[in-house]
Parts: structure tokens; C-alpha cells; sequence
């Protein structure tokens, strides 16, 4: 290395300008490897030179040597790295008069500070020692009054050095602030604009009074100031302070927005645009970072948006907005060319250099996106006050700010799509859909590639937002889709987004809106297909295929709809054969081709045979066969009965090998189109490949994908339907797919589609009633295979199998079925407790099936096992009763009962038989009428049962009353209400708990009925009982999980109920004497924690309608909770806040800034046992989760105190580590999915 940099030094001090280039570059590229070590005799040497060299006359030698000083920086001793500051700044300051060198010394220094270490370090530290004083010299020294590029290069390099170190600046910053602040009065506006970006990196990391004083100067000065220049520059101080320093400016709004609205609308300086530019890029600022605050000026501020968007002082504008919305269709017909020209020939009369307005047309532009991204709350009055000004922009002169007023308009649209929109606004949108499409219809034959594609872009979200909404206006945007696609040397982009409008539209609006339109779209479609550029090709196949399907609907039996889809055919048919294609259009072809032949094979008959084969061949091709197995299910489906002799004996093959292929997608299209192959079809399937295609459906029969299970079971269901035992095929079934069927019962997993098409399929083998699987042999096999469960045996393990035991018995012939009731009940005294709960579990399931109780001691038996000494039987007992008790009401109900009645100690099981069969019943028109004539008699009962003590007793009493209210609600809801005010505590707690049971029901019913009563029950939150105030706040975190709407209106008068009930309550805490010692119990634990689970709740389904700040206090209480549960809550609330709502979090961070340090510092005792270490490990982990949500957000760097809070507690300490892994870990495992809602 040595020798390496004694070459270089001489070779640096060599005459000729191209050795020392070649020295100083190979220099820089050692010194850019991390081995480089520098040599310490050469150091100093080496440093000198370099300096020397920056008044090198050649100007790729400066280049070099200013990187070899920004590489040199943090590899030098302090002594060389202080010489090497010291010497550029002294050519800064020194040497004025030589221009060229003071350049090269900024960038110089500019170069040091970009490759010091991000981390606050000694290298860094020195540099902002030596350097910082030296810059303050440059930027207000009397001796460079006039030297103007100096104060500009001082004011870039302190700018480049606040915004790397600004928090490490805090003791410089009071003087750099005094330094730069006067310099805002500078004439020249480039030295202004320095000093405004220097200010913002100021006001970032500086301490309050530091920020206090800096913003009471501005105000001052802004109270005080004459000239536009100078108010001008203190408004763009504030926009520029106001983003760097994010909610710390809110404080301040009152006295600077009246100031900033005024200049805004000036009279007297209205010939200033920069003036009004500045306010519109201030309020933007502003909108976006202190959200709160400006909330009581934003009807001031889209006032003034609207005004100014339409600013445009050198255009005369006769005619008034609304003028423009009665022109006639004819207009979109005119010649292009034509309209070109006038345009050309307007804006040549309208030039002007020195127009800026439509800087201001933009900012209003900028200024009002940030109050529809920010204001959810505010989006219908921004539809009815701002929609219109906008789209009657649409005629804008200015391209950029036409292209602009477009993106604001998308913008607002696609708030609609946001979870907590007000569906008002869309309402309000379809009214104003015919206006919007005739002035943006202009646009669509726009001379420019640009405004075409943007007005195309805003009709795509148009169309999704509000389909079906554009019938009467498809013309206009159809007119316009035909001159994009039909005009030569078009931009393919602007095609391929004509293409996408025009798919949505065929797919969205009604197919009677495109009948005059038919030929047209045809003609170009297939102009489109032929296109060499492939991504035009395949969208077009796309859109053809939608196409078809629009035009089967309006299709006549005319030579022009034979000509269509003859023209259509052929095109989708080149590209179908075609072998060296990519593969989109490969897969487009294939599909857009099967629609054409599903929907319209009867047109196309002479064509198909060598179309199928081609079909085949691409279903024997492992990359497009995915595509050609759906297609193929279409075509077999097709209601015109395509002949498919020639290709599907070979495709059945083929499709049967798929079954056993990894590609879930291919082996469940494969399955389909066996099953429709099936149904419609059934003589064309081989009989000697059953045999195989059974082997691979019964190869899929298992608890791993049910999806794939319910469709081997409605494919099997489906084959015996057709063919019964021809070609074996019950046998084979019985061979094949009954074993899996048996294994997958044993599975606590089947349940939902698979177990309803199991259920299907044994149905209807049992009626097939074919040698192998009758009904006694399928009987004998399901108890086997219970037999075969294994220990312990709960309810849940017969659930398949007793259902699939009831489903053969319910479809048998009535001696099979009578006989295996007759032995079921018999069962029922057996000592073989798994026996008992399967017999029971299957009379329950024939019960609610059919009406069974004219069996003999049927009543008795089960009513029996209410004795038995299994808790199980008697549950399953208890749900069989009331299963019978479904088809058989009137025989049933009156004992069940008298003996809720009569028999105390039976009373809780007895309620579960009530429980069961009024849920059963209530999912039924049918079941609702058989139930009604009941009601009067079991409602006294229930009521009376109100006041039980067990609470799992008042939990079913209040499901029963809950599901009734909504069959009988005129006359059950005003009991409930009236029982709200009951002396009894119990009976309150079990009255508002019913609720949470209604709400499920009927909606309209609920709407109507229990709606208007929410809010009395709900009075129970204040109720003084801890039983009774936990069960409404149950119920109310219900509501808000399931049906939010009913509280969302109101959750002004609940949420401060909530925050009370989240704070530990000191008279809920009471002292228990054991003896040795005394221990505290807190009775509020679980009140707190439920509402606090109501809160998490409500920040999912209602967060537009918190205000943040109480909340967040609220959140505050919960972090310094004693139970770990509810502080783990906390922590999810934090994480949820910051995903839906950061700016209003970070606008209140600093309050649970405490509350975290103090969890993250928490240590156990020496003395903790294992489970309370984990558990605040767990806590510890779950706060650091919570603050990487936070430092997500953007801008959370610009919160100084959430920053020296990351860095002071997590930084610097052991958790670093796991702090960065959590930082590390995709964004989407960090978003919670916790349900509270039960």
C-alpha cells in the first residue's frame, strides 16, 4: 500500500492533466474498498495534495479529488480531517474572487457530509464543530455582504448538514436561527429560498422554546410585513415549517391561518401569483399535517380552492359552466383535425411567457387532494361543492394542471371505495354522471396521448365506483374508445387503456347500450387482436370475449350478427393456432375463442372441428392447459349443445391424469369439467377409464383441501345419478371412494360444503339402493368407523357421522328407518358411554330432519339420560331433545316445557333443549310459523328464568329471548325495553345481553324494530351493578363488531362511557385477609378489559368517527394498567390506530411516550417464577411491535421526541436488536387481526 500511494502522490504532482486525472481516479476506487488501510508517513501527504489539487485547472481532476476527500474523511486522522474542513472552508471565505474554486470547495464539503456516518459519531461531531462557525461567518459576515453565491453555497452546505444531524445540532441550532433567520428579508430570492429550507430543518429538531420563538418571529413579521416578496416568503416558511415539524405547528393556526386566508384573497395584491400560490401550497401543508387543528378553516379553504381552480385571468370564458353541459352529441363527431387546429390557433392568440395562474390552478388542485385524502368525514359535501367545480375544469387550457384536476377527481372517487364511506356521497356522484361524461368527452378525442389517457383513467374508476350507472352515456365514451383505437400510429399505451375502459363497460353497463354500436366495436376489436405489440393483442382478446358475451344478449338472427362473430372468430382463430406467441395471448386467444364457440357455436358450425382439435392440442400442453380445462367446462355447458365426439374421449384421459397433478388450480378446474362432462354428457365418458378417474377423485377425499373434497363428492353424487351400477360404477364407487369417505368422518375438520355434499351423496346412495351400498351396509360401516374413533370420545367426534347416520335413515325405506330408530333408542340404556352419545347425537339429527316421536318410549329414553353421569351425554342428550322436538313441536314443546317447570335440577339442560330448538327453527320462514302459536307460553318462562343465579342460565334464557324478539317483535321488544328499569340486577344483566342475540336476525326487522330501542338499552351502561355494566358493554362491542351502524350515530355519548370504565377504579379494589397475609382483589378487571375491547373494536368499524386525542388518553390509562392483558390490548390498539389514522396518532404520541418506557424498562424480580418472566417478555415484545407501527408512519422522524424516545430506550439498549427484527418483518404480519367481538 505504501508504494501504491507514493506512485500516487507523485503522479498527482505530474504536469500533465491526464495523469493526475488517472491518479486522483484510482485513488477514489481504492479508497472506495472496505480493505483499504491508509498508510499513516503518507496521510498527511496525501491530504495536502489532494487540497492543493482542488484549484486544479482541469476540471475531471476537481471531480476527482472532491470524492478522494469525501471517501478520505473517515479514514484520516482528526488532525488531517480538521485541516481538510478547515482549507475548503477557508476557500469559501477567503478566496471570493476566484469563483471556480469556491464552487469546487461547496461541493467539496457537500461530498464530506454525504459520506460521514448517518449515526451521530467522532468524526461527524468534529465536522459540525469546526465546520458550523465557519458557515455562520459565510452566511452573515459584512465582508461578504455582496457575495451573494457564498451566503447560497454556506446556506445548501449548513441546509445538507441539519437535515443529516439535526437532532446532533441542538446546541448550535439557537445560533444558526439567529444567523438565518434575518435572511429571509434577503433581495435575492434564491438566498430566501435556502433560508426557508434551513429553517425547516431547524424547527425539526429543535427544543419548544427554541420552535415557540421561531414561529412567534414569523408571526410577527408577517403581522408587520408590506411587500408581497417578503409575506410571500414567510407564508412559504410556514408551509415549508409546517412539513417538516409536522402537528407542532397546530398550536399556532389560530394566529397565522386568518393571515395566510387573507393574503390568500387579496384585493390589494391580487396581481401577485406567487403570493397565492404560496398560500394554496401552505394550506396543503398544513391540511396534511395538522389535521385537528385545521379542521375550523377548511370550509374557508375549499371555498378558496374552488375559486382559484377556476383562475384564469388570460382566458375569457363567455359562455357559464353550465353552458357547456347542454351541448349537443354531435360535437364529440367532429372532425378532430378540425378541432385541433382551432385549438392551436386559440392558444397561439393566448401565449404569454409570463403566465404563471396556472401555478395557482395547480396548487388548488394540490391543496384540495389533501383534504380528500385527509377528510373521509367531509366527502358528500365535497361531491356536491367540489365535484362540479372539477369536472367543469375538465376543459382546462394547460395540459399538466388538466392532468392534475383529473388525478384530484380519481382521487375523490376512489375515497368511495374506503370502508367507512358515506354511501350519501355515491348517491350524489350517480346525479352528476351524465354532466361528468359530457365534459370529460372532450377529452377522449383530445389531440394530446396524455390528456386522452388520463380522461380514460378517470372513466375506468368511474365505471367500477358506479356500474350501471353510465347507460344513457356509453355513446360518448364509446365514440371516443373508437377514435383512440382506430386512429393510426395511436401510443400503444393509450390503446391498451381504451382496451381496459372498454372491457369494464361491456362488463358494467347493460348490453342494450352498446346495440348501435356493435359493428364498430367489432371492426377494431379485431384490429386490435391483429396488433404485432402482444400486450394490445391479448387486452384485446380480453375485451373480445366480454364483447360476446354483450352481444349474445342483444344478438339477432341476421346476416350482420353472423358477419360479427364470422369476423371475430377468424381473428381469435390466428392467434389461437399461431405457435410462437407470448404466452398472455396464447391464454387470451384460448379463452376469448371458447366463449365465441360456447355462446355462438350454432354460427360458426363448419369451423369448430379444426378449432377443437387446436383446443386439444393445447390441453396436452402443460402451459395453457390450466386455461383450456375452464374453457372446455364452458363449452360443455353451452346451451346449443356443441359436438364434442371428436375431442373428448382423449381429453377425458387427459383430464383424469390432471387430478394427480401439484396445481391446485388445474386439478380443481379438472374436476369440474369431469362433473359437468357427467351431467350433460354422460355417454361420451370411456367405461374403461372409470375405473382410473375414480382411483384419482378418491385420491383427493381428504381433510387436507375440503374445497377439492366437496367436489370429488358432487362428482361421484353426479356419476351414480347417471349411470347407477352401468359399467360398475356403483361398485367401483364402492371400492374406490368410500374407504377416504370413512377415514375423512373420523376428521374433527369436515364441516361447511364438504359435509353438505357428503350428505347429498349418501342420500342418494341410499336410494340408488345398488348391490354393495345398501342402506344396511352403509349403516353397518358408519358405526364401524365411529367404533374406530378414538378416545375420548366427545360430541364433536360423532358430528359427521351421526348426521351422515340420520341423512341414510331419513332417505331409507320407513320399515329400515323405523327399525333403526327402534335400535338407536334401545342404545340409549347401554353402560357404552360413546355408544349413547352417537344413538343420541343420531336421534337429534333424524329429529330435526322428521317428525319421529310416534316411536315408542322415543320421550322417555332420551329424557332418561338427563341422569346419566357423563356431563357429555347429558349435553348431547339435552341438544337431542330439542332437535326432536323440531318436526315435532306440538307433542314436544308443552313437556319440555313443564318440565323447565317443574324440575330445578334439570332446569339448565332443559333451557339448552329450548335453546336448540328455537335457534333451529328461527333460520326458517317455515319453522317461524310452527313456533308463532307457542311464543305466548314461553316467554313467561323465559322471563321468569331472568333472575337465575348462574350465569351460563341467564346466557341461554337471553339467546332464547333474543332470537324470539325478532320473530314477534311488536310484542316482545317493548317487554324487553320495560324490563330495562327491573329492580332485579340479574334480570337487567340478561335483558341487554339479548340483544347481542337480535341483531343477527332479519334486517329489516331489526331496523325497524330494535333500532330505535338500541339506545335505551344501552342506558344500562351506566348502570351502578359491575354484572350488569359488563353485560351492555358486551353487548355494545357486539353491536359495534356486527352491526356498528346502529351506535355509530351516537358514539359521541358511548365513548366517554367507555373511556371511564377503562380507568382503574380504587373503590372497586377491596382487601382480602388470608391470614399470613393480606391480598388485593380488583373487581373492575374485567369491566376495564371489556372496554377496552370495545374500543379496539369500535378503531375497525368506526374510526371515522373517534376523535383521537381523548382516545388516546384513554389509551394511556390502559398502559399503565396492572394486567397484562390489557395492556397487550393496548398495544394492538396502537398498532391499529397507526395503520388507519397515524396522523392524528402522531399528533398525540408524546402522551404514551411515558407509558411505553416504563413497560419497555419493566424487570421482574429475582423471585418470578417461569410463566410471570414470559409473560413480560411477551409485553416488552408486543410494546416494541407497537412502536415500529408507530415509526411506520410517515413522518413519524419529524416527531423529535418520539425519535430520542426510539433512540434513548430501544436504540442504545439490548432491545435494539429485537427491535430491528420486528422492523425487519414484512409490514402485513404486523396488522392485527384480533376478534373481540363475543
Amino acid at each position: 500500500m505504501s508504494f501504491f500511494l507514493g506512485q500516487i502522490l507523485e503522479k498527482m504532482g505530474s504536469i500533465d492533466k491526464d495523469i493526475r486525472f488517472m491518479a486522483t481516479h484510482d485513488l477514489a476506487n481504492e479508497l472506495e474498498k472496505d480493505s483499504f488501510k491508509m498508510d499513516p508517513t503518507y496521510e498527511n501527504k496525501i491530504v495536502t495534495k489532494l487540497l492543493a489539487l482542488t484549484a486544479d485547472s482541469a476540471n475531471n481532476v476537481q471531480e476527482n479529488v472532491v470524492k478522494c476527500l469525501g471517501l478520505l474523511i473517515r479514514r484520516v486522522k482528526d488532525s488531517q480531517a480538521t485541516e481538510i474542513i478547515d482549507t475548503l472552508s477557508k476557500n469559501i471565505l477567503e478566496e471570493s474572487n476566484k469563483e471556480e474554486l469556491v464552487e469546487i470547495s461547496g461541493i467539496g464539503l457537500k461530498t464530506i457530509i454525504t459520506n460521514l456516518p448517518s449515526e451521530g459519531s467522532s468524526i461527524s461531531t468534529l465536522v459540525i464543530k469546526i465546520l458550523v462557525p465557519k458557515l455562520l461567518i459565510g452566511i452573515d459576515s459584512e465582508k461578504l455582504k455582496d457575495k451573494n453565491e457564498i451566503k447560497m453555497s454556506c446556506l445548501d452546505i449548513l441546509n445538507d448538514l441539519l437535515q443529516k444531524y439535526g437532532s446532533f445540532m441542538v446546541g448550535d441550532l439557537e445560533n444558526i436561527q439567529k444567523v438565518v433567520l434575518p435572511k429571509l428579508n434577503a433581495t435575492r430570492p434564491a438566498i430566501r429560498k435556502r433560508a426557508i429550507l434551513c429553517l425547516a430543518n431547524i424547527a425539526f429538531p429543535s427544543p419548544d422554546n427554541l420552535f415557540n420563538s421561531l414561529l412567534d418571529y414569523i408571526i410577527k413579521s408577517i403581522e408587520e410585513a408590506k411587500k408581497p416578496d417578503h409575506i410571500s416568503t414567510l407564508i412559504q416558511a410556514i408551509g415549508a415549517i409546517c412539513k417538516s415539524s409536522g402537528y407542532r405547528l397546530g398550536k399556532y393556526l389560530p394566529k397565522i391561518m386568518p393571515h395566510v386566508l387573507n393574503y390568500c384573497d387579496c384585493n390589494k395584491f391580487e396581481q401577485n401569483d406567487e403570493l397565492r400560490e404560496n398560500c394554496l401550497l401552505c394550506f396543503e401543508a398544513i391540511i396534511e399535517k395538522c389535521q385537528k387543528d385545521v379542521t375550523p378553516y377548511l370550509g374557508e379553504i375549499i371555498t378558496l380552492c374552488i375559486k382559484y381552480i377556476k383562475f384564469d385571468p388570460n382566458y375569457s370564458d363567455d359562455g357559464d359552466e353550465e353552458g357547456e353541459e347542454g351541448e349537443e352529441e354531435e360535437e364529440m363527431e367532429t372532425s378532430a383535425d378540425d378541432e385541433d387546429q382551432e385549438e392551436e390557433e386559440e392558444e397561439e392568440d393566448l401565449s404569454d411567457d409570463d403566465d404563471i395562474s396556472w401555478k395557482i390552478r395547480r396548487s388548488s388542485c394540490k391543496t384540495l387532494c389533501a383534504i380528500i385524502s385527509t377528510r373521509p368525514e367531509l366527502l358528500v359535501e365535497l361531491y356536491q361543492k367540489v365535484a362540479p367545480v372539477l369536472y367543469n375544469r375538465f376543459k382546462e387550457r394547460e395540459e399538466n394542471v388538466r392532468l392534475d384536476i383529473f388525478t384530484t377527481f380519481v382521487l375523490l372517487l376512489k375515497q368511495l371505495n374506503k370502508k367507512l364511506a358515506n354511501p350519501q356521497a355515491k348517491e350524489v356522484l350517480k346525479q352528476q354522471v351524465p354532466k361528468l361524461v359530457q365534459s370529460i368527452s372532450k377529452s377522449l378525442i383530445d389531440k394530446s396521448i396524455r390528456t386522452r389517457v388520463g380522461a380514460i383513467a378517470l372513466l375506468k374508476e368511474l365505471v367500477m365506483i358506479v356500474p350501471g350507472s353510465l347507460t344513457g352515456q356509453v355513446s360518448q365514451i364509446v365514440n371516443g374508445i373508437n377514435l383512440s383505437l382506430s386512429e393510426k400510429n395511436t401510443n400503444s399505451n393509450l390503446k391498451i387503456e381504451a382496451l381496459v375502459l372498454l372491457k369494464l363497460l361491456l362488463i358494467n353497463e347493460p348490453a342494450q347500450s352498446f346495440q348501435s354500436h356493435t359493428t364498430s366495436l367489432s371492426t377494431h376489436i379485431v384490429k386490435c387482436i391483429n396488433d404485432s405489440y402482444y400486450r394490445i393483442a391479448s387486452e384485446a382478446l380480453r375485451v373480445c370475449q366480454e364483447f360476446v358475451i354483450v352481444f349474445n344478449k342483444i344478438r339477432s338472427s341476421g346476416a350482420d350478427c353472423k358477419q360479427v362473430i364470422t369476423s371475430l372468430f377468424a381473428a381469435n382463430y390466428v392467434q389461437l393456432k399461431a405457435q410462437d406467441i407470448d404466452q398472455e395471448v396464447k391464454e387470451a386467444a384460448i379463452s376469448s375463442i371458447g366463449t365465441i364457440i360456447t355462446l355462438f357455436g350454432d354460427i360458426i358450425q363448419s369451423e369448430l372441428k379444426p378449432c377443437l382439435s387446436i383446443l386439444l392440442e393445447r390441453l396436452d400442453n402443460e402451459l395453457t392447459r390450466v386455461v383450456t380445462v375452464k374453457v372446455l367446462s364452458r363449452i360443455i355447458n353451452s346451451s346449443i349443445m356443441i359436438d364434442l365426439s371428436s375431442i373428448l374421449p382423449k381429453a377425458i384421459e387427459l383430464l383424469s391424469t390432471f387430478l394427480r397433478k401439484n396445481n391446485r388450480v388445474l386439478r380443481q378446474s379438472s374436476l369440474i369439467a369431469l362433473n359437468d362432462i357427467v351431467k350433460v354428457c354422460p355417454t361420451l365418458l370411456p367405461s374403461n377409464l372409470l375405473t382410473g378417474i375414480l382411483t384419482e377423485v378418491a385420491a383427493l377425499i381428504n381433510e387436507s383441501d375440503l374445497q377439492i373434497t366437496h367436489l370429488a363428492f358432487v362428482f361421484i353424487q353426479n356419476l351414480l345419478k347417471q349411470y347407477g351400477d352401468k359399467h360398475q360404477a356403483a361398485t367401483l364407487v364402492n371400492e374406490k371412494c368410500i374407504p377416504p369417505t370413512l377415514v375423512l368422518l373420523k376428521s374433527s375438520l369436515l364441516q361447511g360444503v364438504a359435509l353438505e355434499s357428503l350428505l347429498s351423496l349418501f342420500a342418494t346412495i341410499v336410494q340408488l339402493d345398488e348391490p354393495g351400498m345398501k342402506y344396511e351396509q352403509l349403516l353397518t360401516l358408519l358405526f364401524d368407523t365411529a367404533v374406530d374413533i378414538k378416545q375420548p370420545v366427545t360430541r364433536q367426534s360423532f358430528h359427521s357421522i351421526s348426521q351422515c347416520i340420520a341423512v341414510i335413515t331419513v332417505n331409507t325405506t320407513p320399515a329400515h328407518r323405523k327399525q333403526t330408530i327402534h335400535n338407536l333408542i334401545f342404545n340409549l340404556s347401554s353402560v357404552n358411554e360413546p355408544l349413547v352419545l352417537l344413538s343420541l347425537s343420531c336421534l337429534g339429527e333424524i329429529g330435526r330432519r322428521i317428525d319421529i316421536h310416534e316411536n315408542e318410549n322415543l320421550q322417555e329414553s332420551v329424557y332418561k339420560t338427563f341422569e346419566a353421569n357423563n356431563e357429555e351425554i347429558k349435553q348431547v342428550a339435552a341438544l337431542c331433545l330439542g332437535d326432536i322436538a323440531v318436526c315435532s313441536l306440538q307433542s314436544y314443546l308443552p313437556f319440555i316445557l313443564e318440565q323447565i317447570k317443574n324440575q330445578p335440577k334439570k332446569q339448565y339442560l332443559l333451557l339448552h333443549t329450548l335453546r336448540e330448538t328455537i335457534v333451529k327453527l328461527s333460520h326458517t320462514d317455515e319453522g317461524i310459523k310452527t313456533i308463532h302459536p307457542f311464543l305466548q307460553s314461553i316467554l313467561p318462562l323465559l322471563f321468569d328464568n331472568c333472575v337465575n343465579e348462574e350465569e351460563g342460565t341467564r346466557n341461554i334464557v337471553a339467546e332464547c329471548l333474543g332470537k324470539l324478539s325478532m320473530i314477534e317483535p311488536n310484542d316482545i321488544i317493548p317487554k324487553l325495553v320495560e324490563k330495562i328499569k327491573s329492580p332485579s340486577a340479574l334480570e337487567r344483566s340478561t335483558i341487554v345481553t339479548s340483544i347481542k342475540f337480535s341483531i343477527m336476525e332479519n334486517k329489516e326487522v331489526v331496523d325497524q324494530y330494535l333500532a330505535p330501542n338500541i339506545s335505551q338499552f344501552l342506558t344500562l351502561l351506566h348502570d351502578g351493578d359491575l354484572i350488569v355494566k359488563r353485560s351492555a358493554l358486551l353487548s355494545l362491542n357486539y353491536i359495534a363488531h356486527n352491526k356498528p351502524n346502529l351506535i355509530r350515530n351516537d358514539l359521541s355519548i358511548y365513548l366517554p362511557i367507555l373511556y371511564n370504565n377503562a380507568k382503574i377504579k380504587p373503590e372497586l379494589i377491596r382487601e382480602v385477609d388470608l391470614g399470613p397475609f393480606k391480598h388485593k382483589v380488583d373487581d373492575g378487571i374485567e369491566i376495564r378489559k371489556t372496554a377496552f375491547e370495545c374500543m379496539y373494536t369500535l378503531l375497525d368499524t368506526s374510526i371515522d368517527k373517534i376523535d383521537v386525542a381523548p382516545f388516546i388518553v384513554s389509551l394511556c390509562d390502559g398502559l399503565k394498567d396492572t394486567q397484562y392483558d390489557i395492556k397487550l390490548l393496548c398495544h394492538l390498539m396502537i398498532i391499529r390506530l397507526a395503520n388507519s389514522n397515524g396522523a392524528a396518532l402522531l399528533e398525540n404520541i408524546t402522551l404514551l411516550l411515558e407509558p411505553l418506557r416504563v413497560i419497555l424498562m419493566t424487570k421482574v424480580n429475582e423471585t418470578a417464577v417461569k410463566q410471570q418472566i414470559e409473560r413480560n417478555e411477551e409485553c416488552i415484545r408486543s410494546a416494541l411491535r407497537a412502536v415500529a407501527s408507530i415509526s411506520r408512519i410517515p413522518n413519524s422522524d419529524s416527531i423529535v421526541k418520539f425519535e430520542e424516545f426510539v433512540k434513548n430506550t430501544i436504540r442504545t439498549t439490548p432491545l435494539a436488536s429485537q427491535f430491528n427484527s420486528i422492523l425487519s418483518e414484512d409490514t402485513m404480519s404486523n396488522q392485527d387481526s384480533m376478534d373481540t367481538s363475543n
